[in-house]
């Protein structure tokens, strides 16, 4: 019926007048669930605003503004004093290593550079000047991206810069004679067919609504100014009408790349200068997104950074840059310490609490005294729980074990205490009188063995969203690699090197077998699957149709190792890689039946080496041979043992016999399930 369905509000919209609105237009009030009235929205829409004369601003909230702030505040903390601060707005835009940063693609966590296809872009492209960014800001889009090519070749030399006149060389020189822009479009009709700006501004939105009366008028307007400005007749200038009105549609507004092309910049410059801060700000600014966390942990250790695990005796609330040589654990390029605020449970008030107690008292020097000294209101028991898990109480107890057993009675004695205090009583523990100091509260702290790793790692993987310490791939890693060749981190490389003939066409898959965890598993009616692997260095989605789907349901279950075997893909959603499963194995069921040998050196020099080595292997007998190389003084020795006096090979045995003393190497050899 073209009647008004609903309200709807622009997110960034803002109208601004000389007096009050309701002076100008009718105004309309949201409410907010208990009759108040708030957020006054103009009932006209953004077209007849402007038409009753109000002015419209979009304001964009970028959280990279946030993360350069933070960057820079804390590159300036960390300065000599006297030092000049960074001033982040007086960067030179000719920074070599900023440029080879981008040309390398080198881009993750780079403001509007991070996805893939524009990493691989600034690898053909090479920019190397602060146009070649404003420009592929604006050509990376639907529709302008066709244009890539042309500029790309015409940038290096390897295709003939042409004009459409010659007189607009200085407008489309700097994107190569290739028409980009807004503004190019709007100078074009300026210079060549003598628009005034805001006739050509008309023209260019004209352009933009495709609207076929309007443009026949503009088609005339444009060859008849041509032709009264230079001389140039219809059938010249036309064709360039044309082009015009082609590429208005794909225009970019080149004002607004430009300002997006400086924080870029700003960005790059950050993570090639200063990459630790940068680093911890880019993790701060996402705490409460694992996901992203996740990504930009694995590129902060790409980048040659050491991010050091959660410590109440060292955090602050963020992610933080902190000055730590190699040899005190320290990384050659920076140190990113972990932030309190990234673990789930905890919350900022909690995190505050410890950090000024800390520089209130010093370190705490164990849990009793941790608890004693923060301010029990903000650190209940669950936020006590989710700092051992996360291991960010490691440094106050033996390990998180005995942490968690001490807990309960750590917890009783403090609230004891708490009650004691607001009573005004004396501590049952303490003197009994004479005005002197109490003695200082001791309790026996119990102790006890660590967690097995997985039950560390999943700990890890509830407070922080994944894993830190390790990953449960990390048992199985070795005899993996061996067998693959790769893991998921090498997924770059594997797809650079596929081979010429599976280059052509987007579409076009590479042969592959990976391994990795179920993480997580999304289906899709009754035929479809998309299942997440992760191995601690990357991660892919496994897509399983109809057949593959059917013949392997049953081994698609959460936190299962599995091998998958499928073609690789690049993913244009993601901007990752994805891969289409054919046929997968449980490597843990897969394992006895495919053990060819297993190795296993062994250094007797050790105290109880080989006692220990044979108390492992009790439980295992089977029929995979044993190859054992015993080291002995000066000596080697070799023993294989075969037949029905071998080994059953399951997959946790060799990360059981990697953890005993005195075995240097173990190898599991492996035939390959996939034939």
């Amino acid at each position: 019926e073209d009647l008004t369905r609903n309200a709807g509000k622009h997110a960034g919209g803002v109208v601004i007048a000389p007096e009050p609105l309701s002076s100008f237009c009718p105004l309309f009030a949201e409410h907010d669930g208990h009759g108040a009235g708030r957020n006054p929205v103009t009932q006209f829409d953004k077209d007849d605003v402007e038409a009753i004369g109000l002015v419209k601003f979009d304001f964009l909230g970028l959280r990279t503004l946030t993360i350069i702030d933070w960057a820079v505040k804390a590159i300036n903390a960390r300065r000599a004093r006297g030092a000049a601060g960074l001033d982040i707005a007086a960067l030179p835009l000719d920074d070599k290593p900023t440029y080879e940063l981008f040309a390398r693609g080198d881009t993750i966590a780079v403001f509007q550079f991070e996805s893939r296809g524009m990493r691989e872009l600034l690898r053909r492209a090479q920019p190397d000047r602060f146009e070649d960014l404003i420009a592929l800001v604006s050509l990376f889009r639907p529709g302008p991206m066709d244009l890539i090519p042309d500029f790309i070749e015409r940038k290096h030399g390897r295709a003939e810069v042409r004009y459409p006149h010659k007189l607009l060389e200085p407008i489309l020189a700097p994107t190569y004679g290739v028409v980009v822009y807004q503004e190019q479009v709007m100078q074009t009709a300026q210079v060549l067919a003598g628009y005034s700006l805001g006739g050509a501004d008309l023209l260019r939105r004209a352009m933009g609504k495709k609207k076929v009366e309007e443009m026949a008028k503009e088609r005339a307007k444009f060859e008849a100014g041509a032709l009264e400005t230079h001389g140039i007749p219809p059938r010249e200038s036309g064709p360039i009408f044309d082009l015009l009105e082609k590429f208005a549609g794909y225009g970019f507004n080149k004002s607004h790349a430009a300002a997006y092309a400086l924080v870029s910049y700003q960005t790059a410059w950050l993570k090639a200068h200063h990459p630790a801060e940068f680093m911890a700000a880019v993790l701060s600014s996402d705490m409460d997104n694992t996901d992203k966390v996740v990504g930009f942990l694995d590129e902060a250790r790409a980048m040659d950074l050491v991010v050091l695990p959660p410590d109440v005796n060292a955090s602050t609330y963020m992610f933080e840059a902190i000055d730590l040589a190699p040899a005190e654990g320290g990384g050659a390029r920076g140190t990113v310490r972990y932030g309190l605020g990234a673990v789930k449970g905890v919350g900022r008030g909690a995190c505050e609490a410890i950090v000024g107690e800390r520089e209130r008292g010093g370190a705490f020097a164990d849990l009793l005294d941790f608890c004693k000294r923060v301010d029990s209101t903000k650190l209940n028991k669950r936020a006590l729980e989710a700092l051992v898990n996360a291991g960010a109480l490691d440094a106050l107890g033996r390990n998180r074990a005995s942490l968690m057993l001490q807990l309960p009675e750590v917890l009783k004695v403090t609230d004891q205490l708490a009650r004691e205090r607001e009573a005004g009583q004396v501590s049952l523990f303490g003197g009994g009188g004479g005005g002197g100091a109490a003695p200082e509260l001791r309790i026996e702290l119990p102790q006890a063995d660590e967690w097995p790793l997985l039950q560390r790692l999943q700990g890890e993987r509830e407070t922080l969203g994944h894993y830190l310490s390790g990953h449960p791939f990390d048992p199985y890693r070795e005899d993996l690699r061996a067998l693959l060749g790769h893991d998921l981190g090498d997924l770059d490389r594997i797809w650079a090197a596929r081979p010429q003939e599976e280059r052509r066409g987007w579409r076009q898959e590479t042969p592959v077998v990976v391994a990795g965890q179920v993480i997580g598993m999304r289906k899709r009616g009754d035929s479809q699957a998309f299942v997440q692997l992760d191995d601690g260095r990357g991660r892919i989605e496994c897509a399983f149709f109809a057949e593959a789907w059917n013949e392997c349901a049953p081994l698609l279950t959460r936190d299962r190792i599995l091998l998958v075997e499928g073609g690789l893909r690049e993913d244009e959603f993601s901007g990752g890689f994805s891969l289409r499963a054919r046929r997968a194995w449980d490597y843990v069921q897969a394992c006895p039946g495919h053990a060819q040998r297993l190795s296993v050196q062994l250094d007797l020099r050790e105290d109880a080496a080989l006692e220990r080595f044979l108390d492992a292997l009790r439980g295992h007998e089977g029929a995979t041979p044993l190859l054992v190389e015993a080291i002995t003084g000066q000596a080697k020795g070799r023993l294989s043992i075969n037949g029905g006096r071998g080994v059953r090979a399951d997959a946790a045995l060799p990360g059981l016999l990697r953890a005993l003393p005195g075995v240097r190497a173990v190898r599991l050899h492996l035939a390959r399930p996939w034939g």
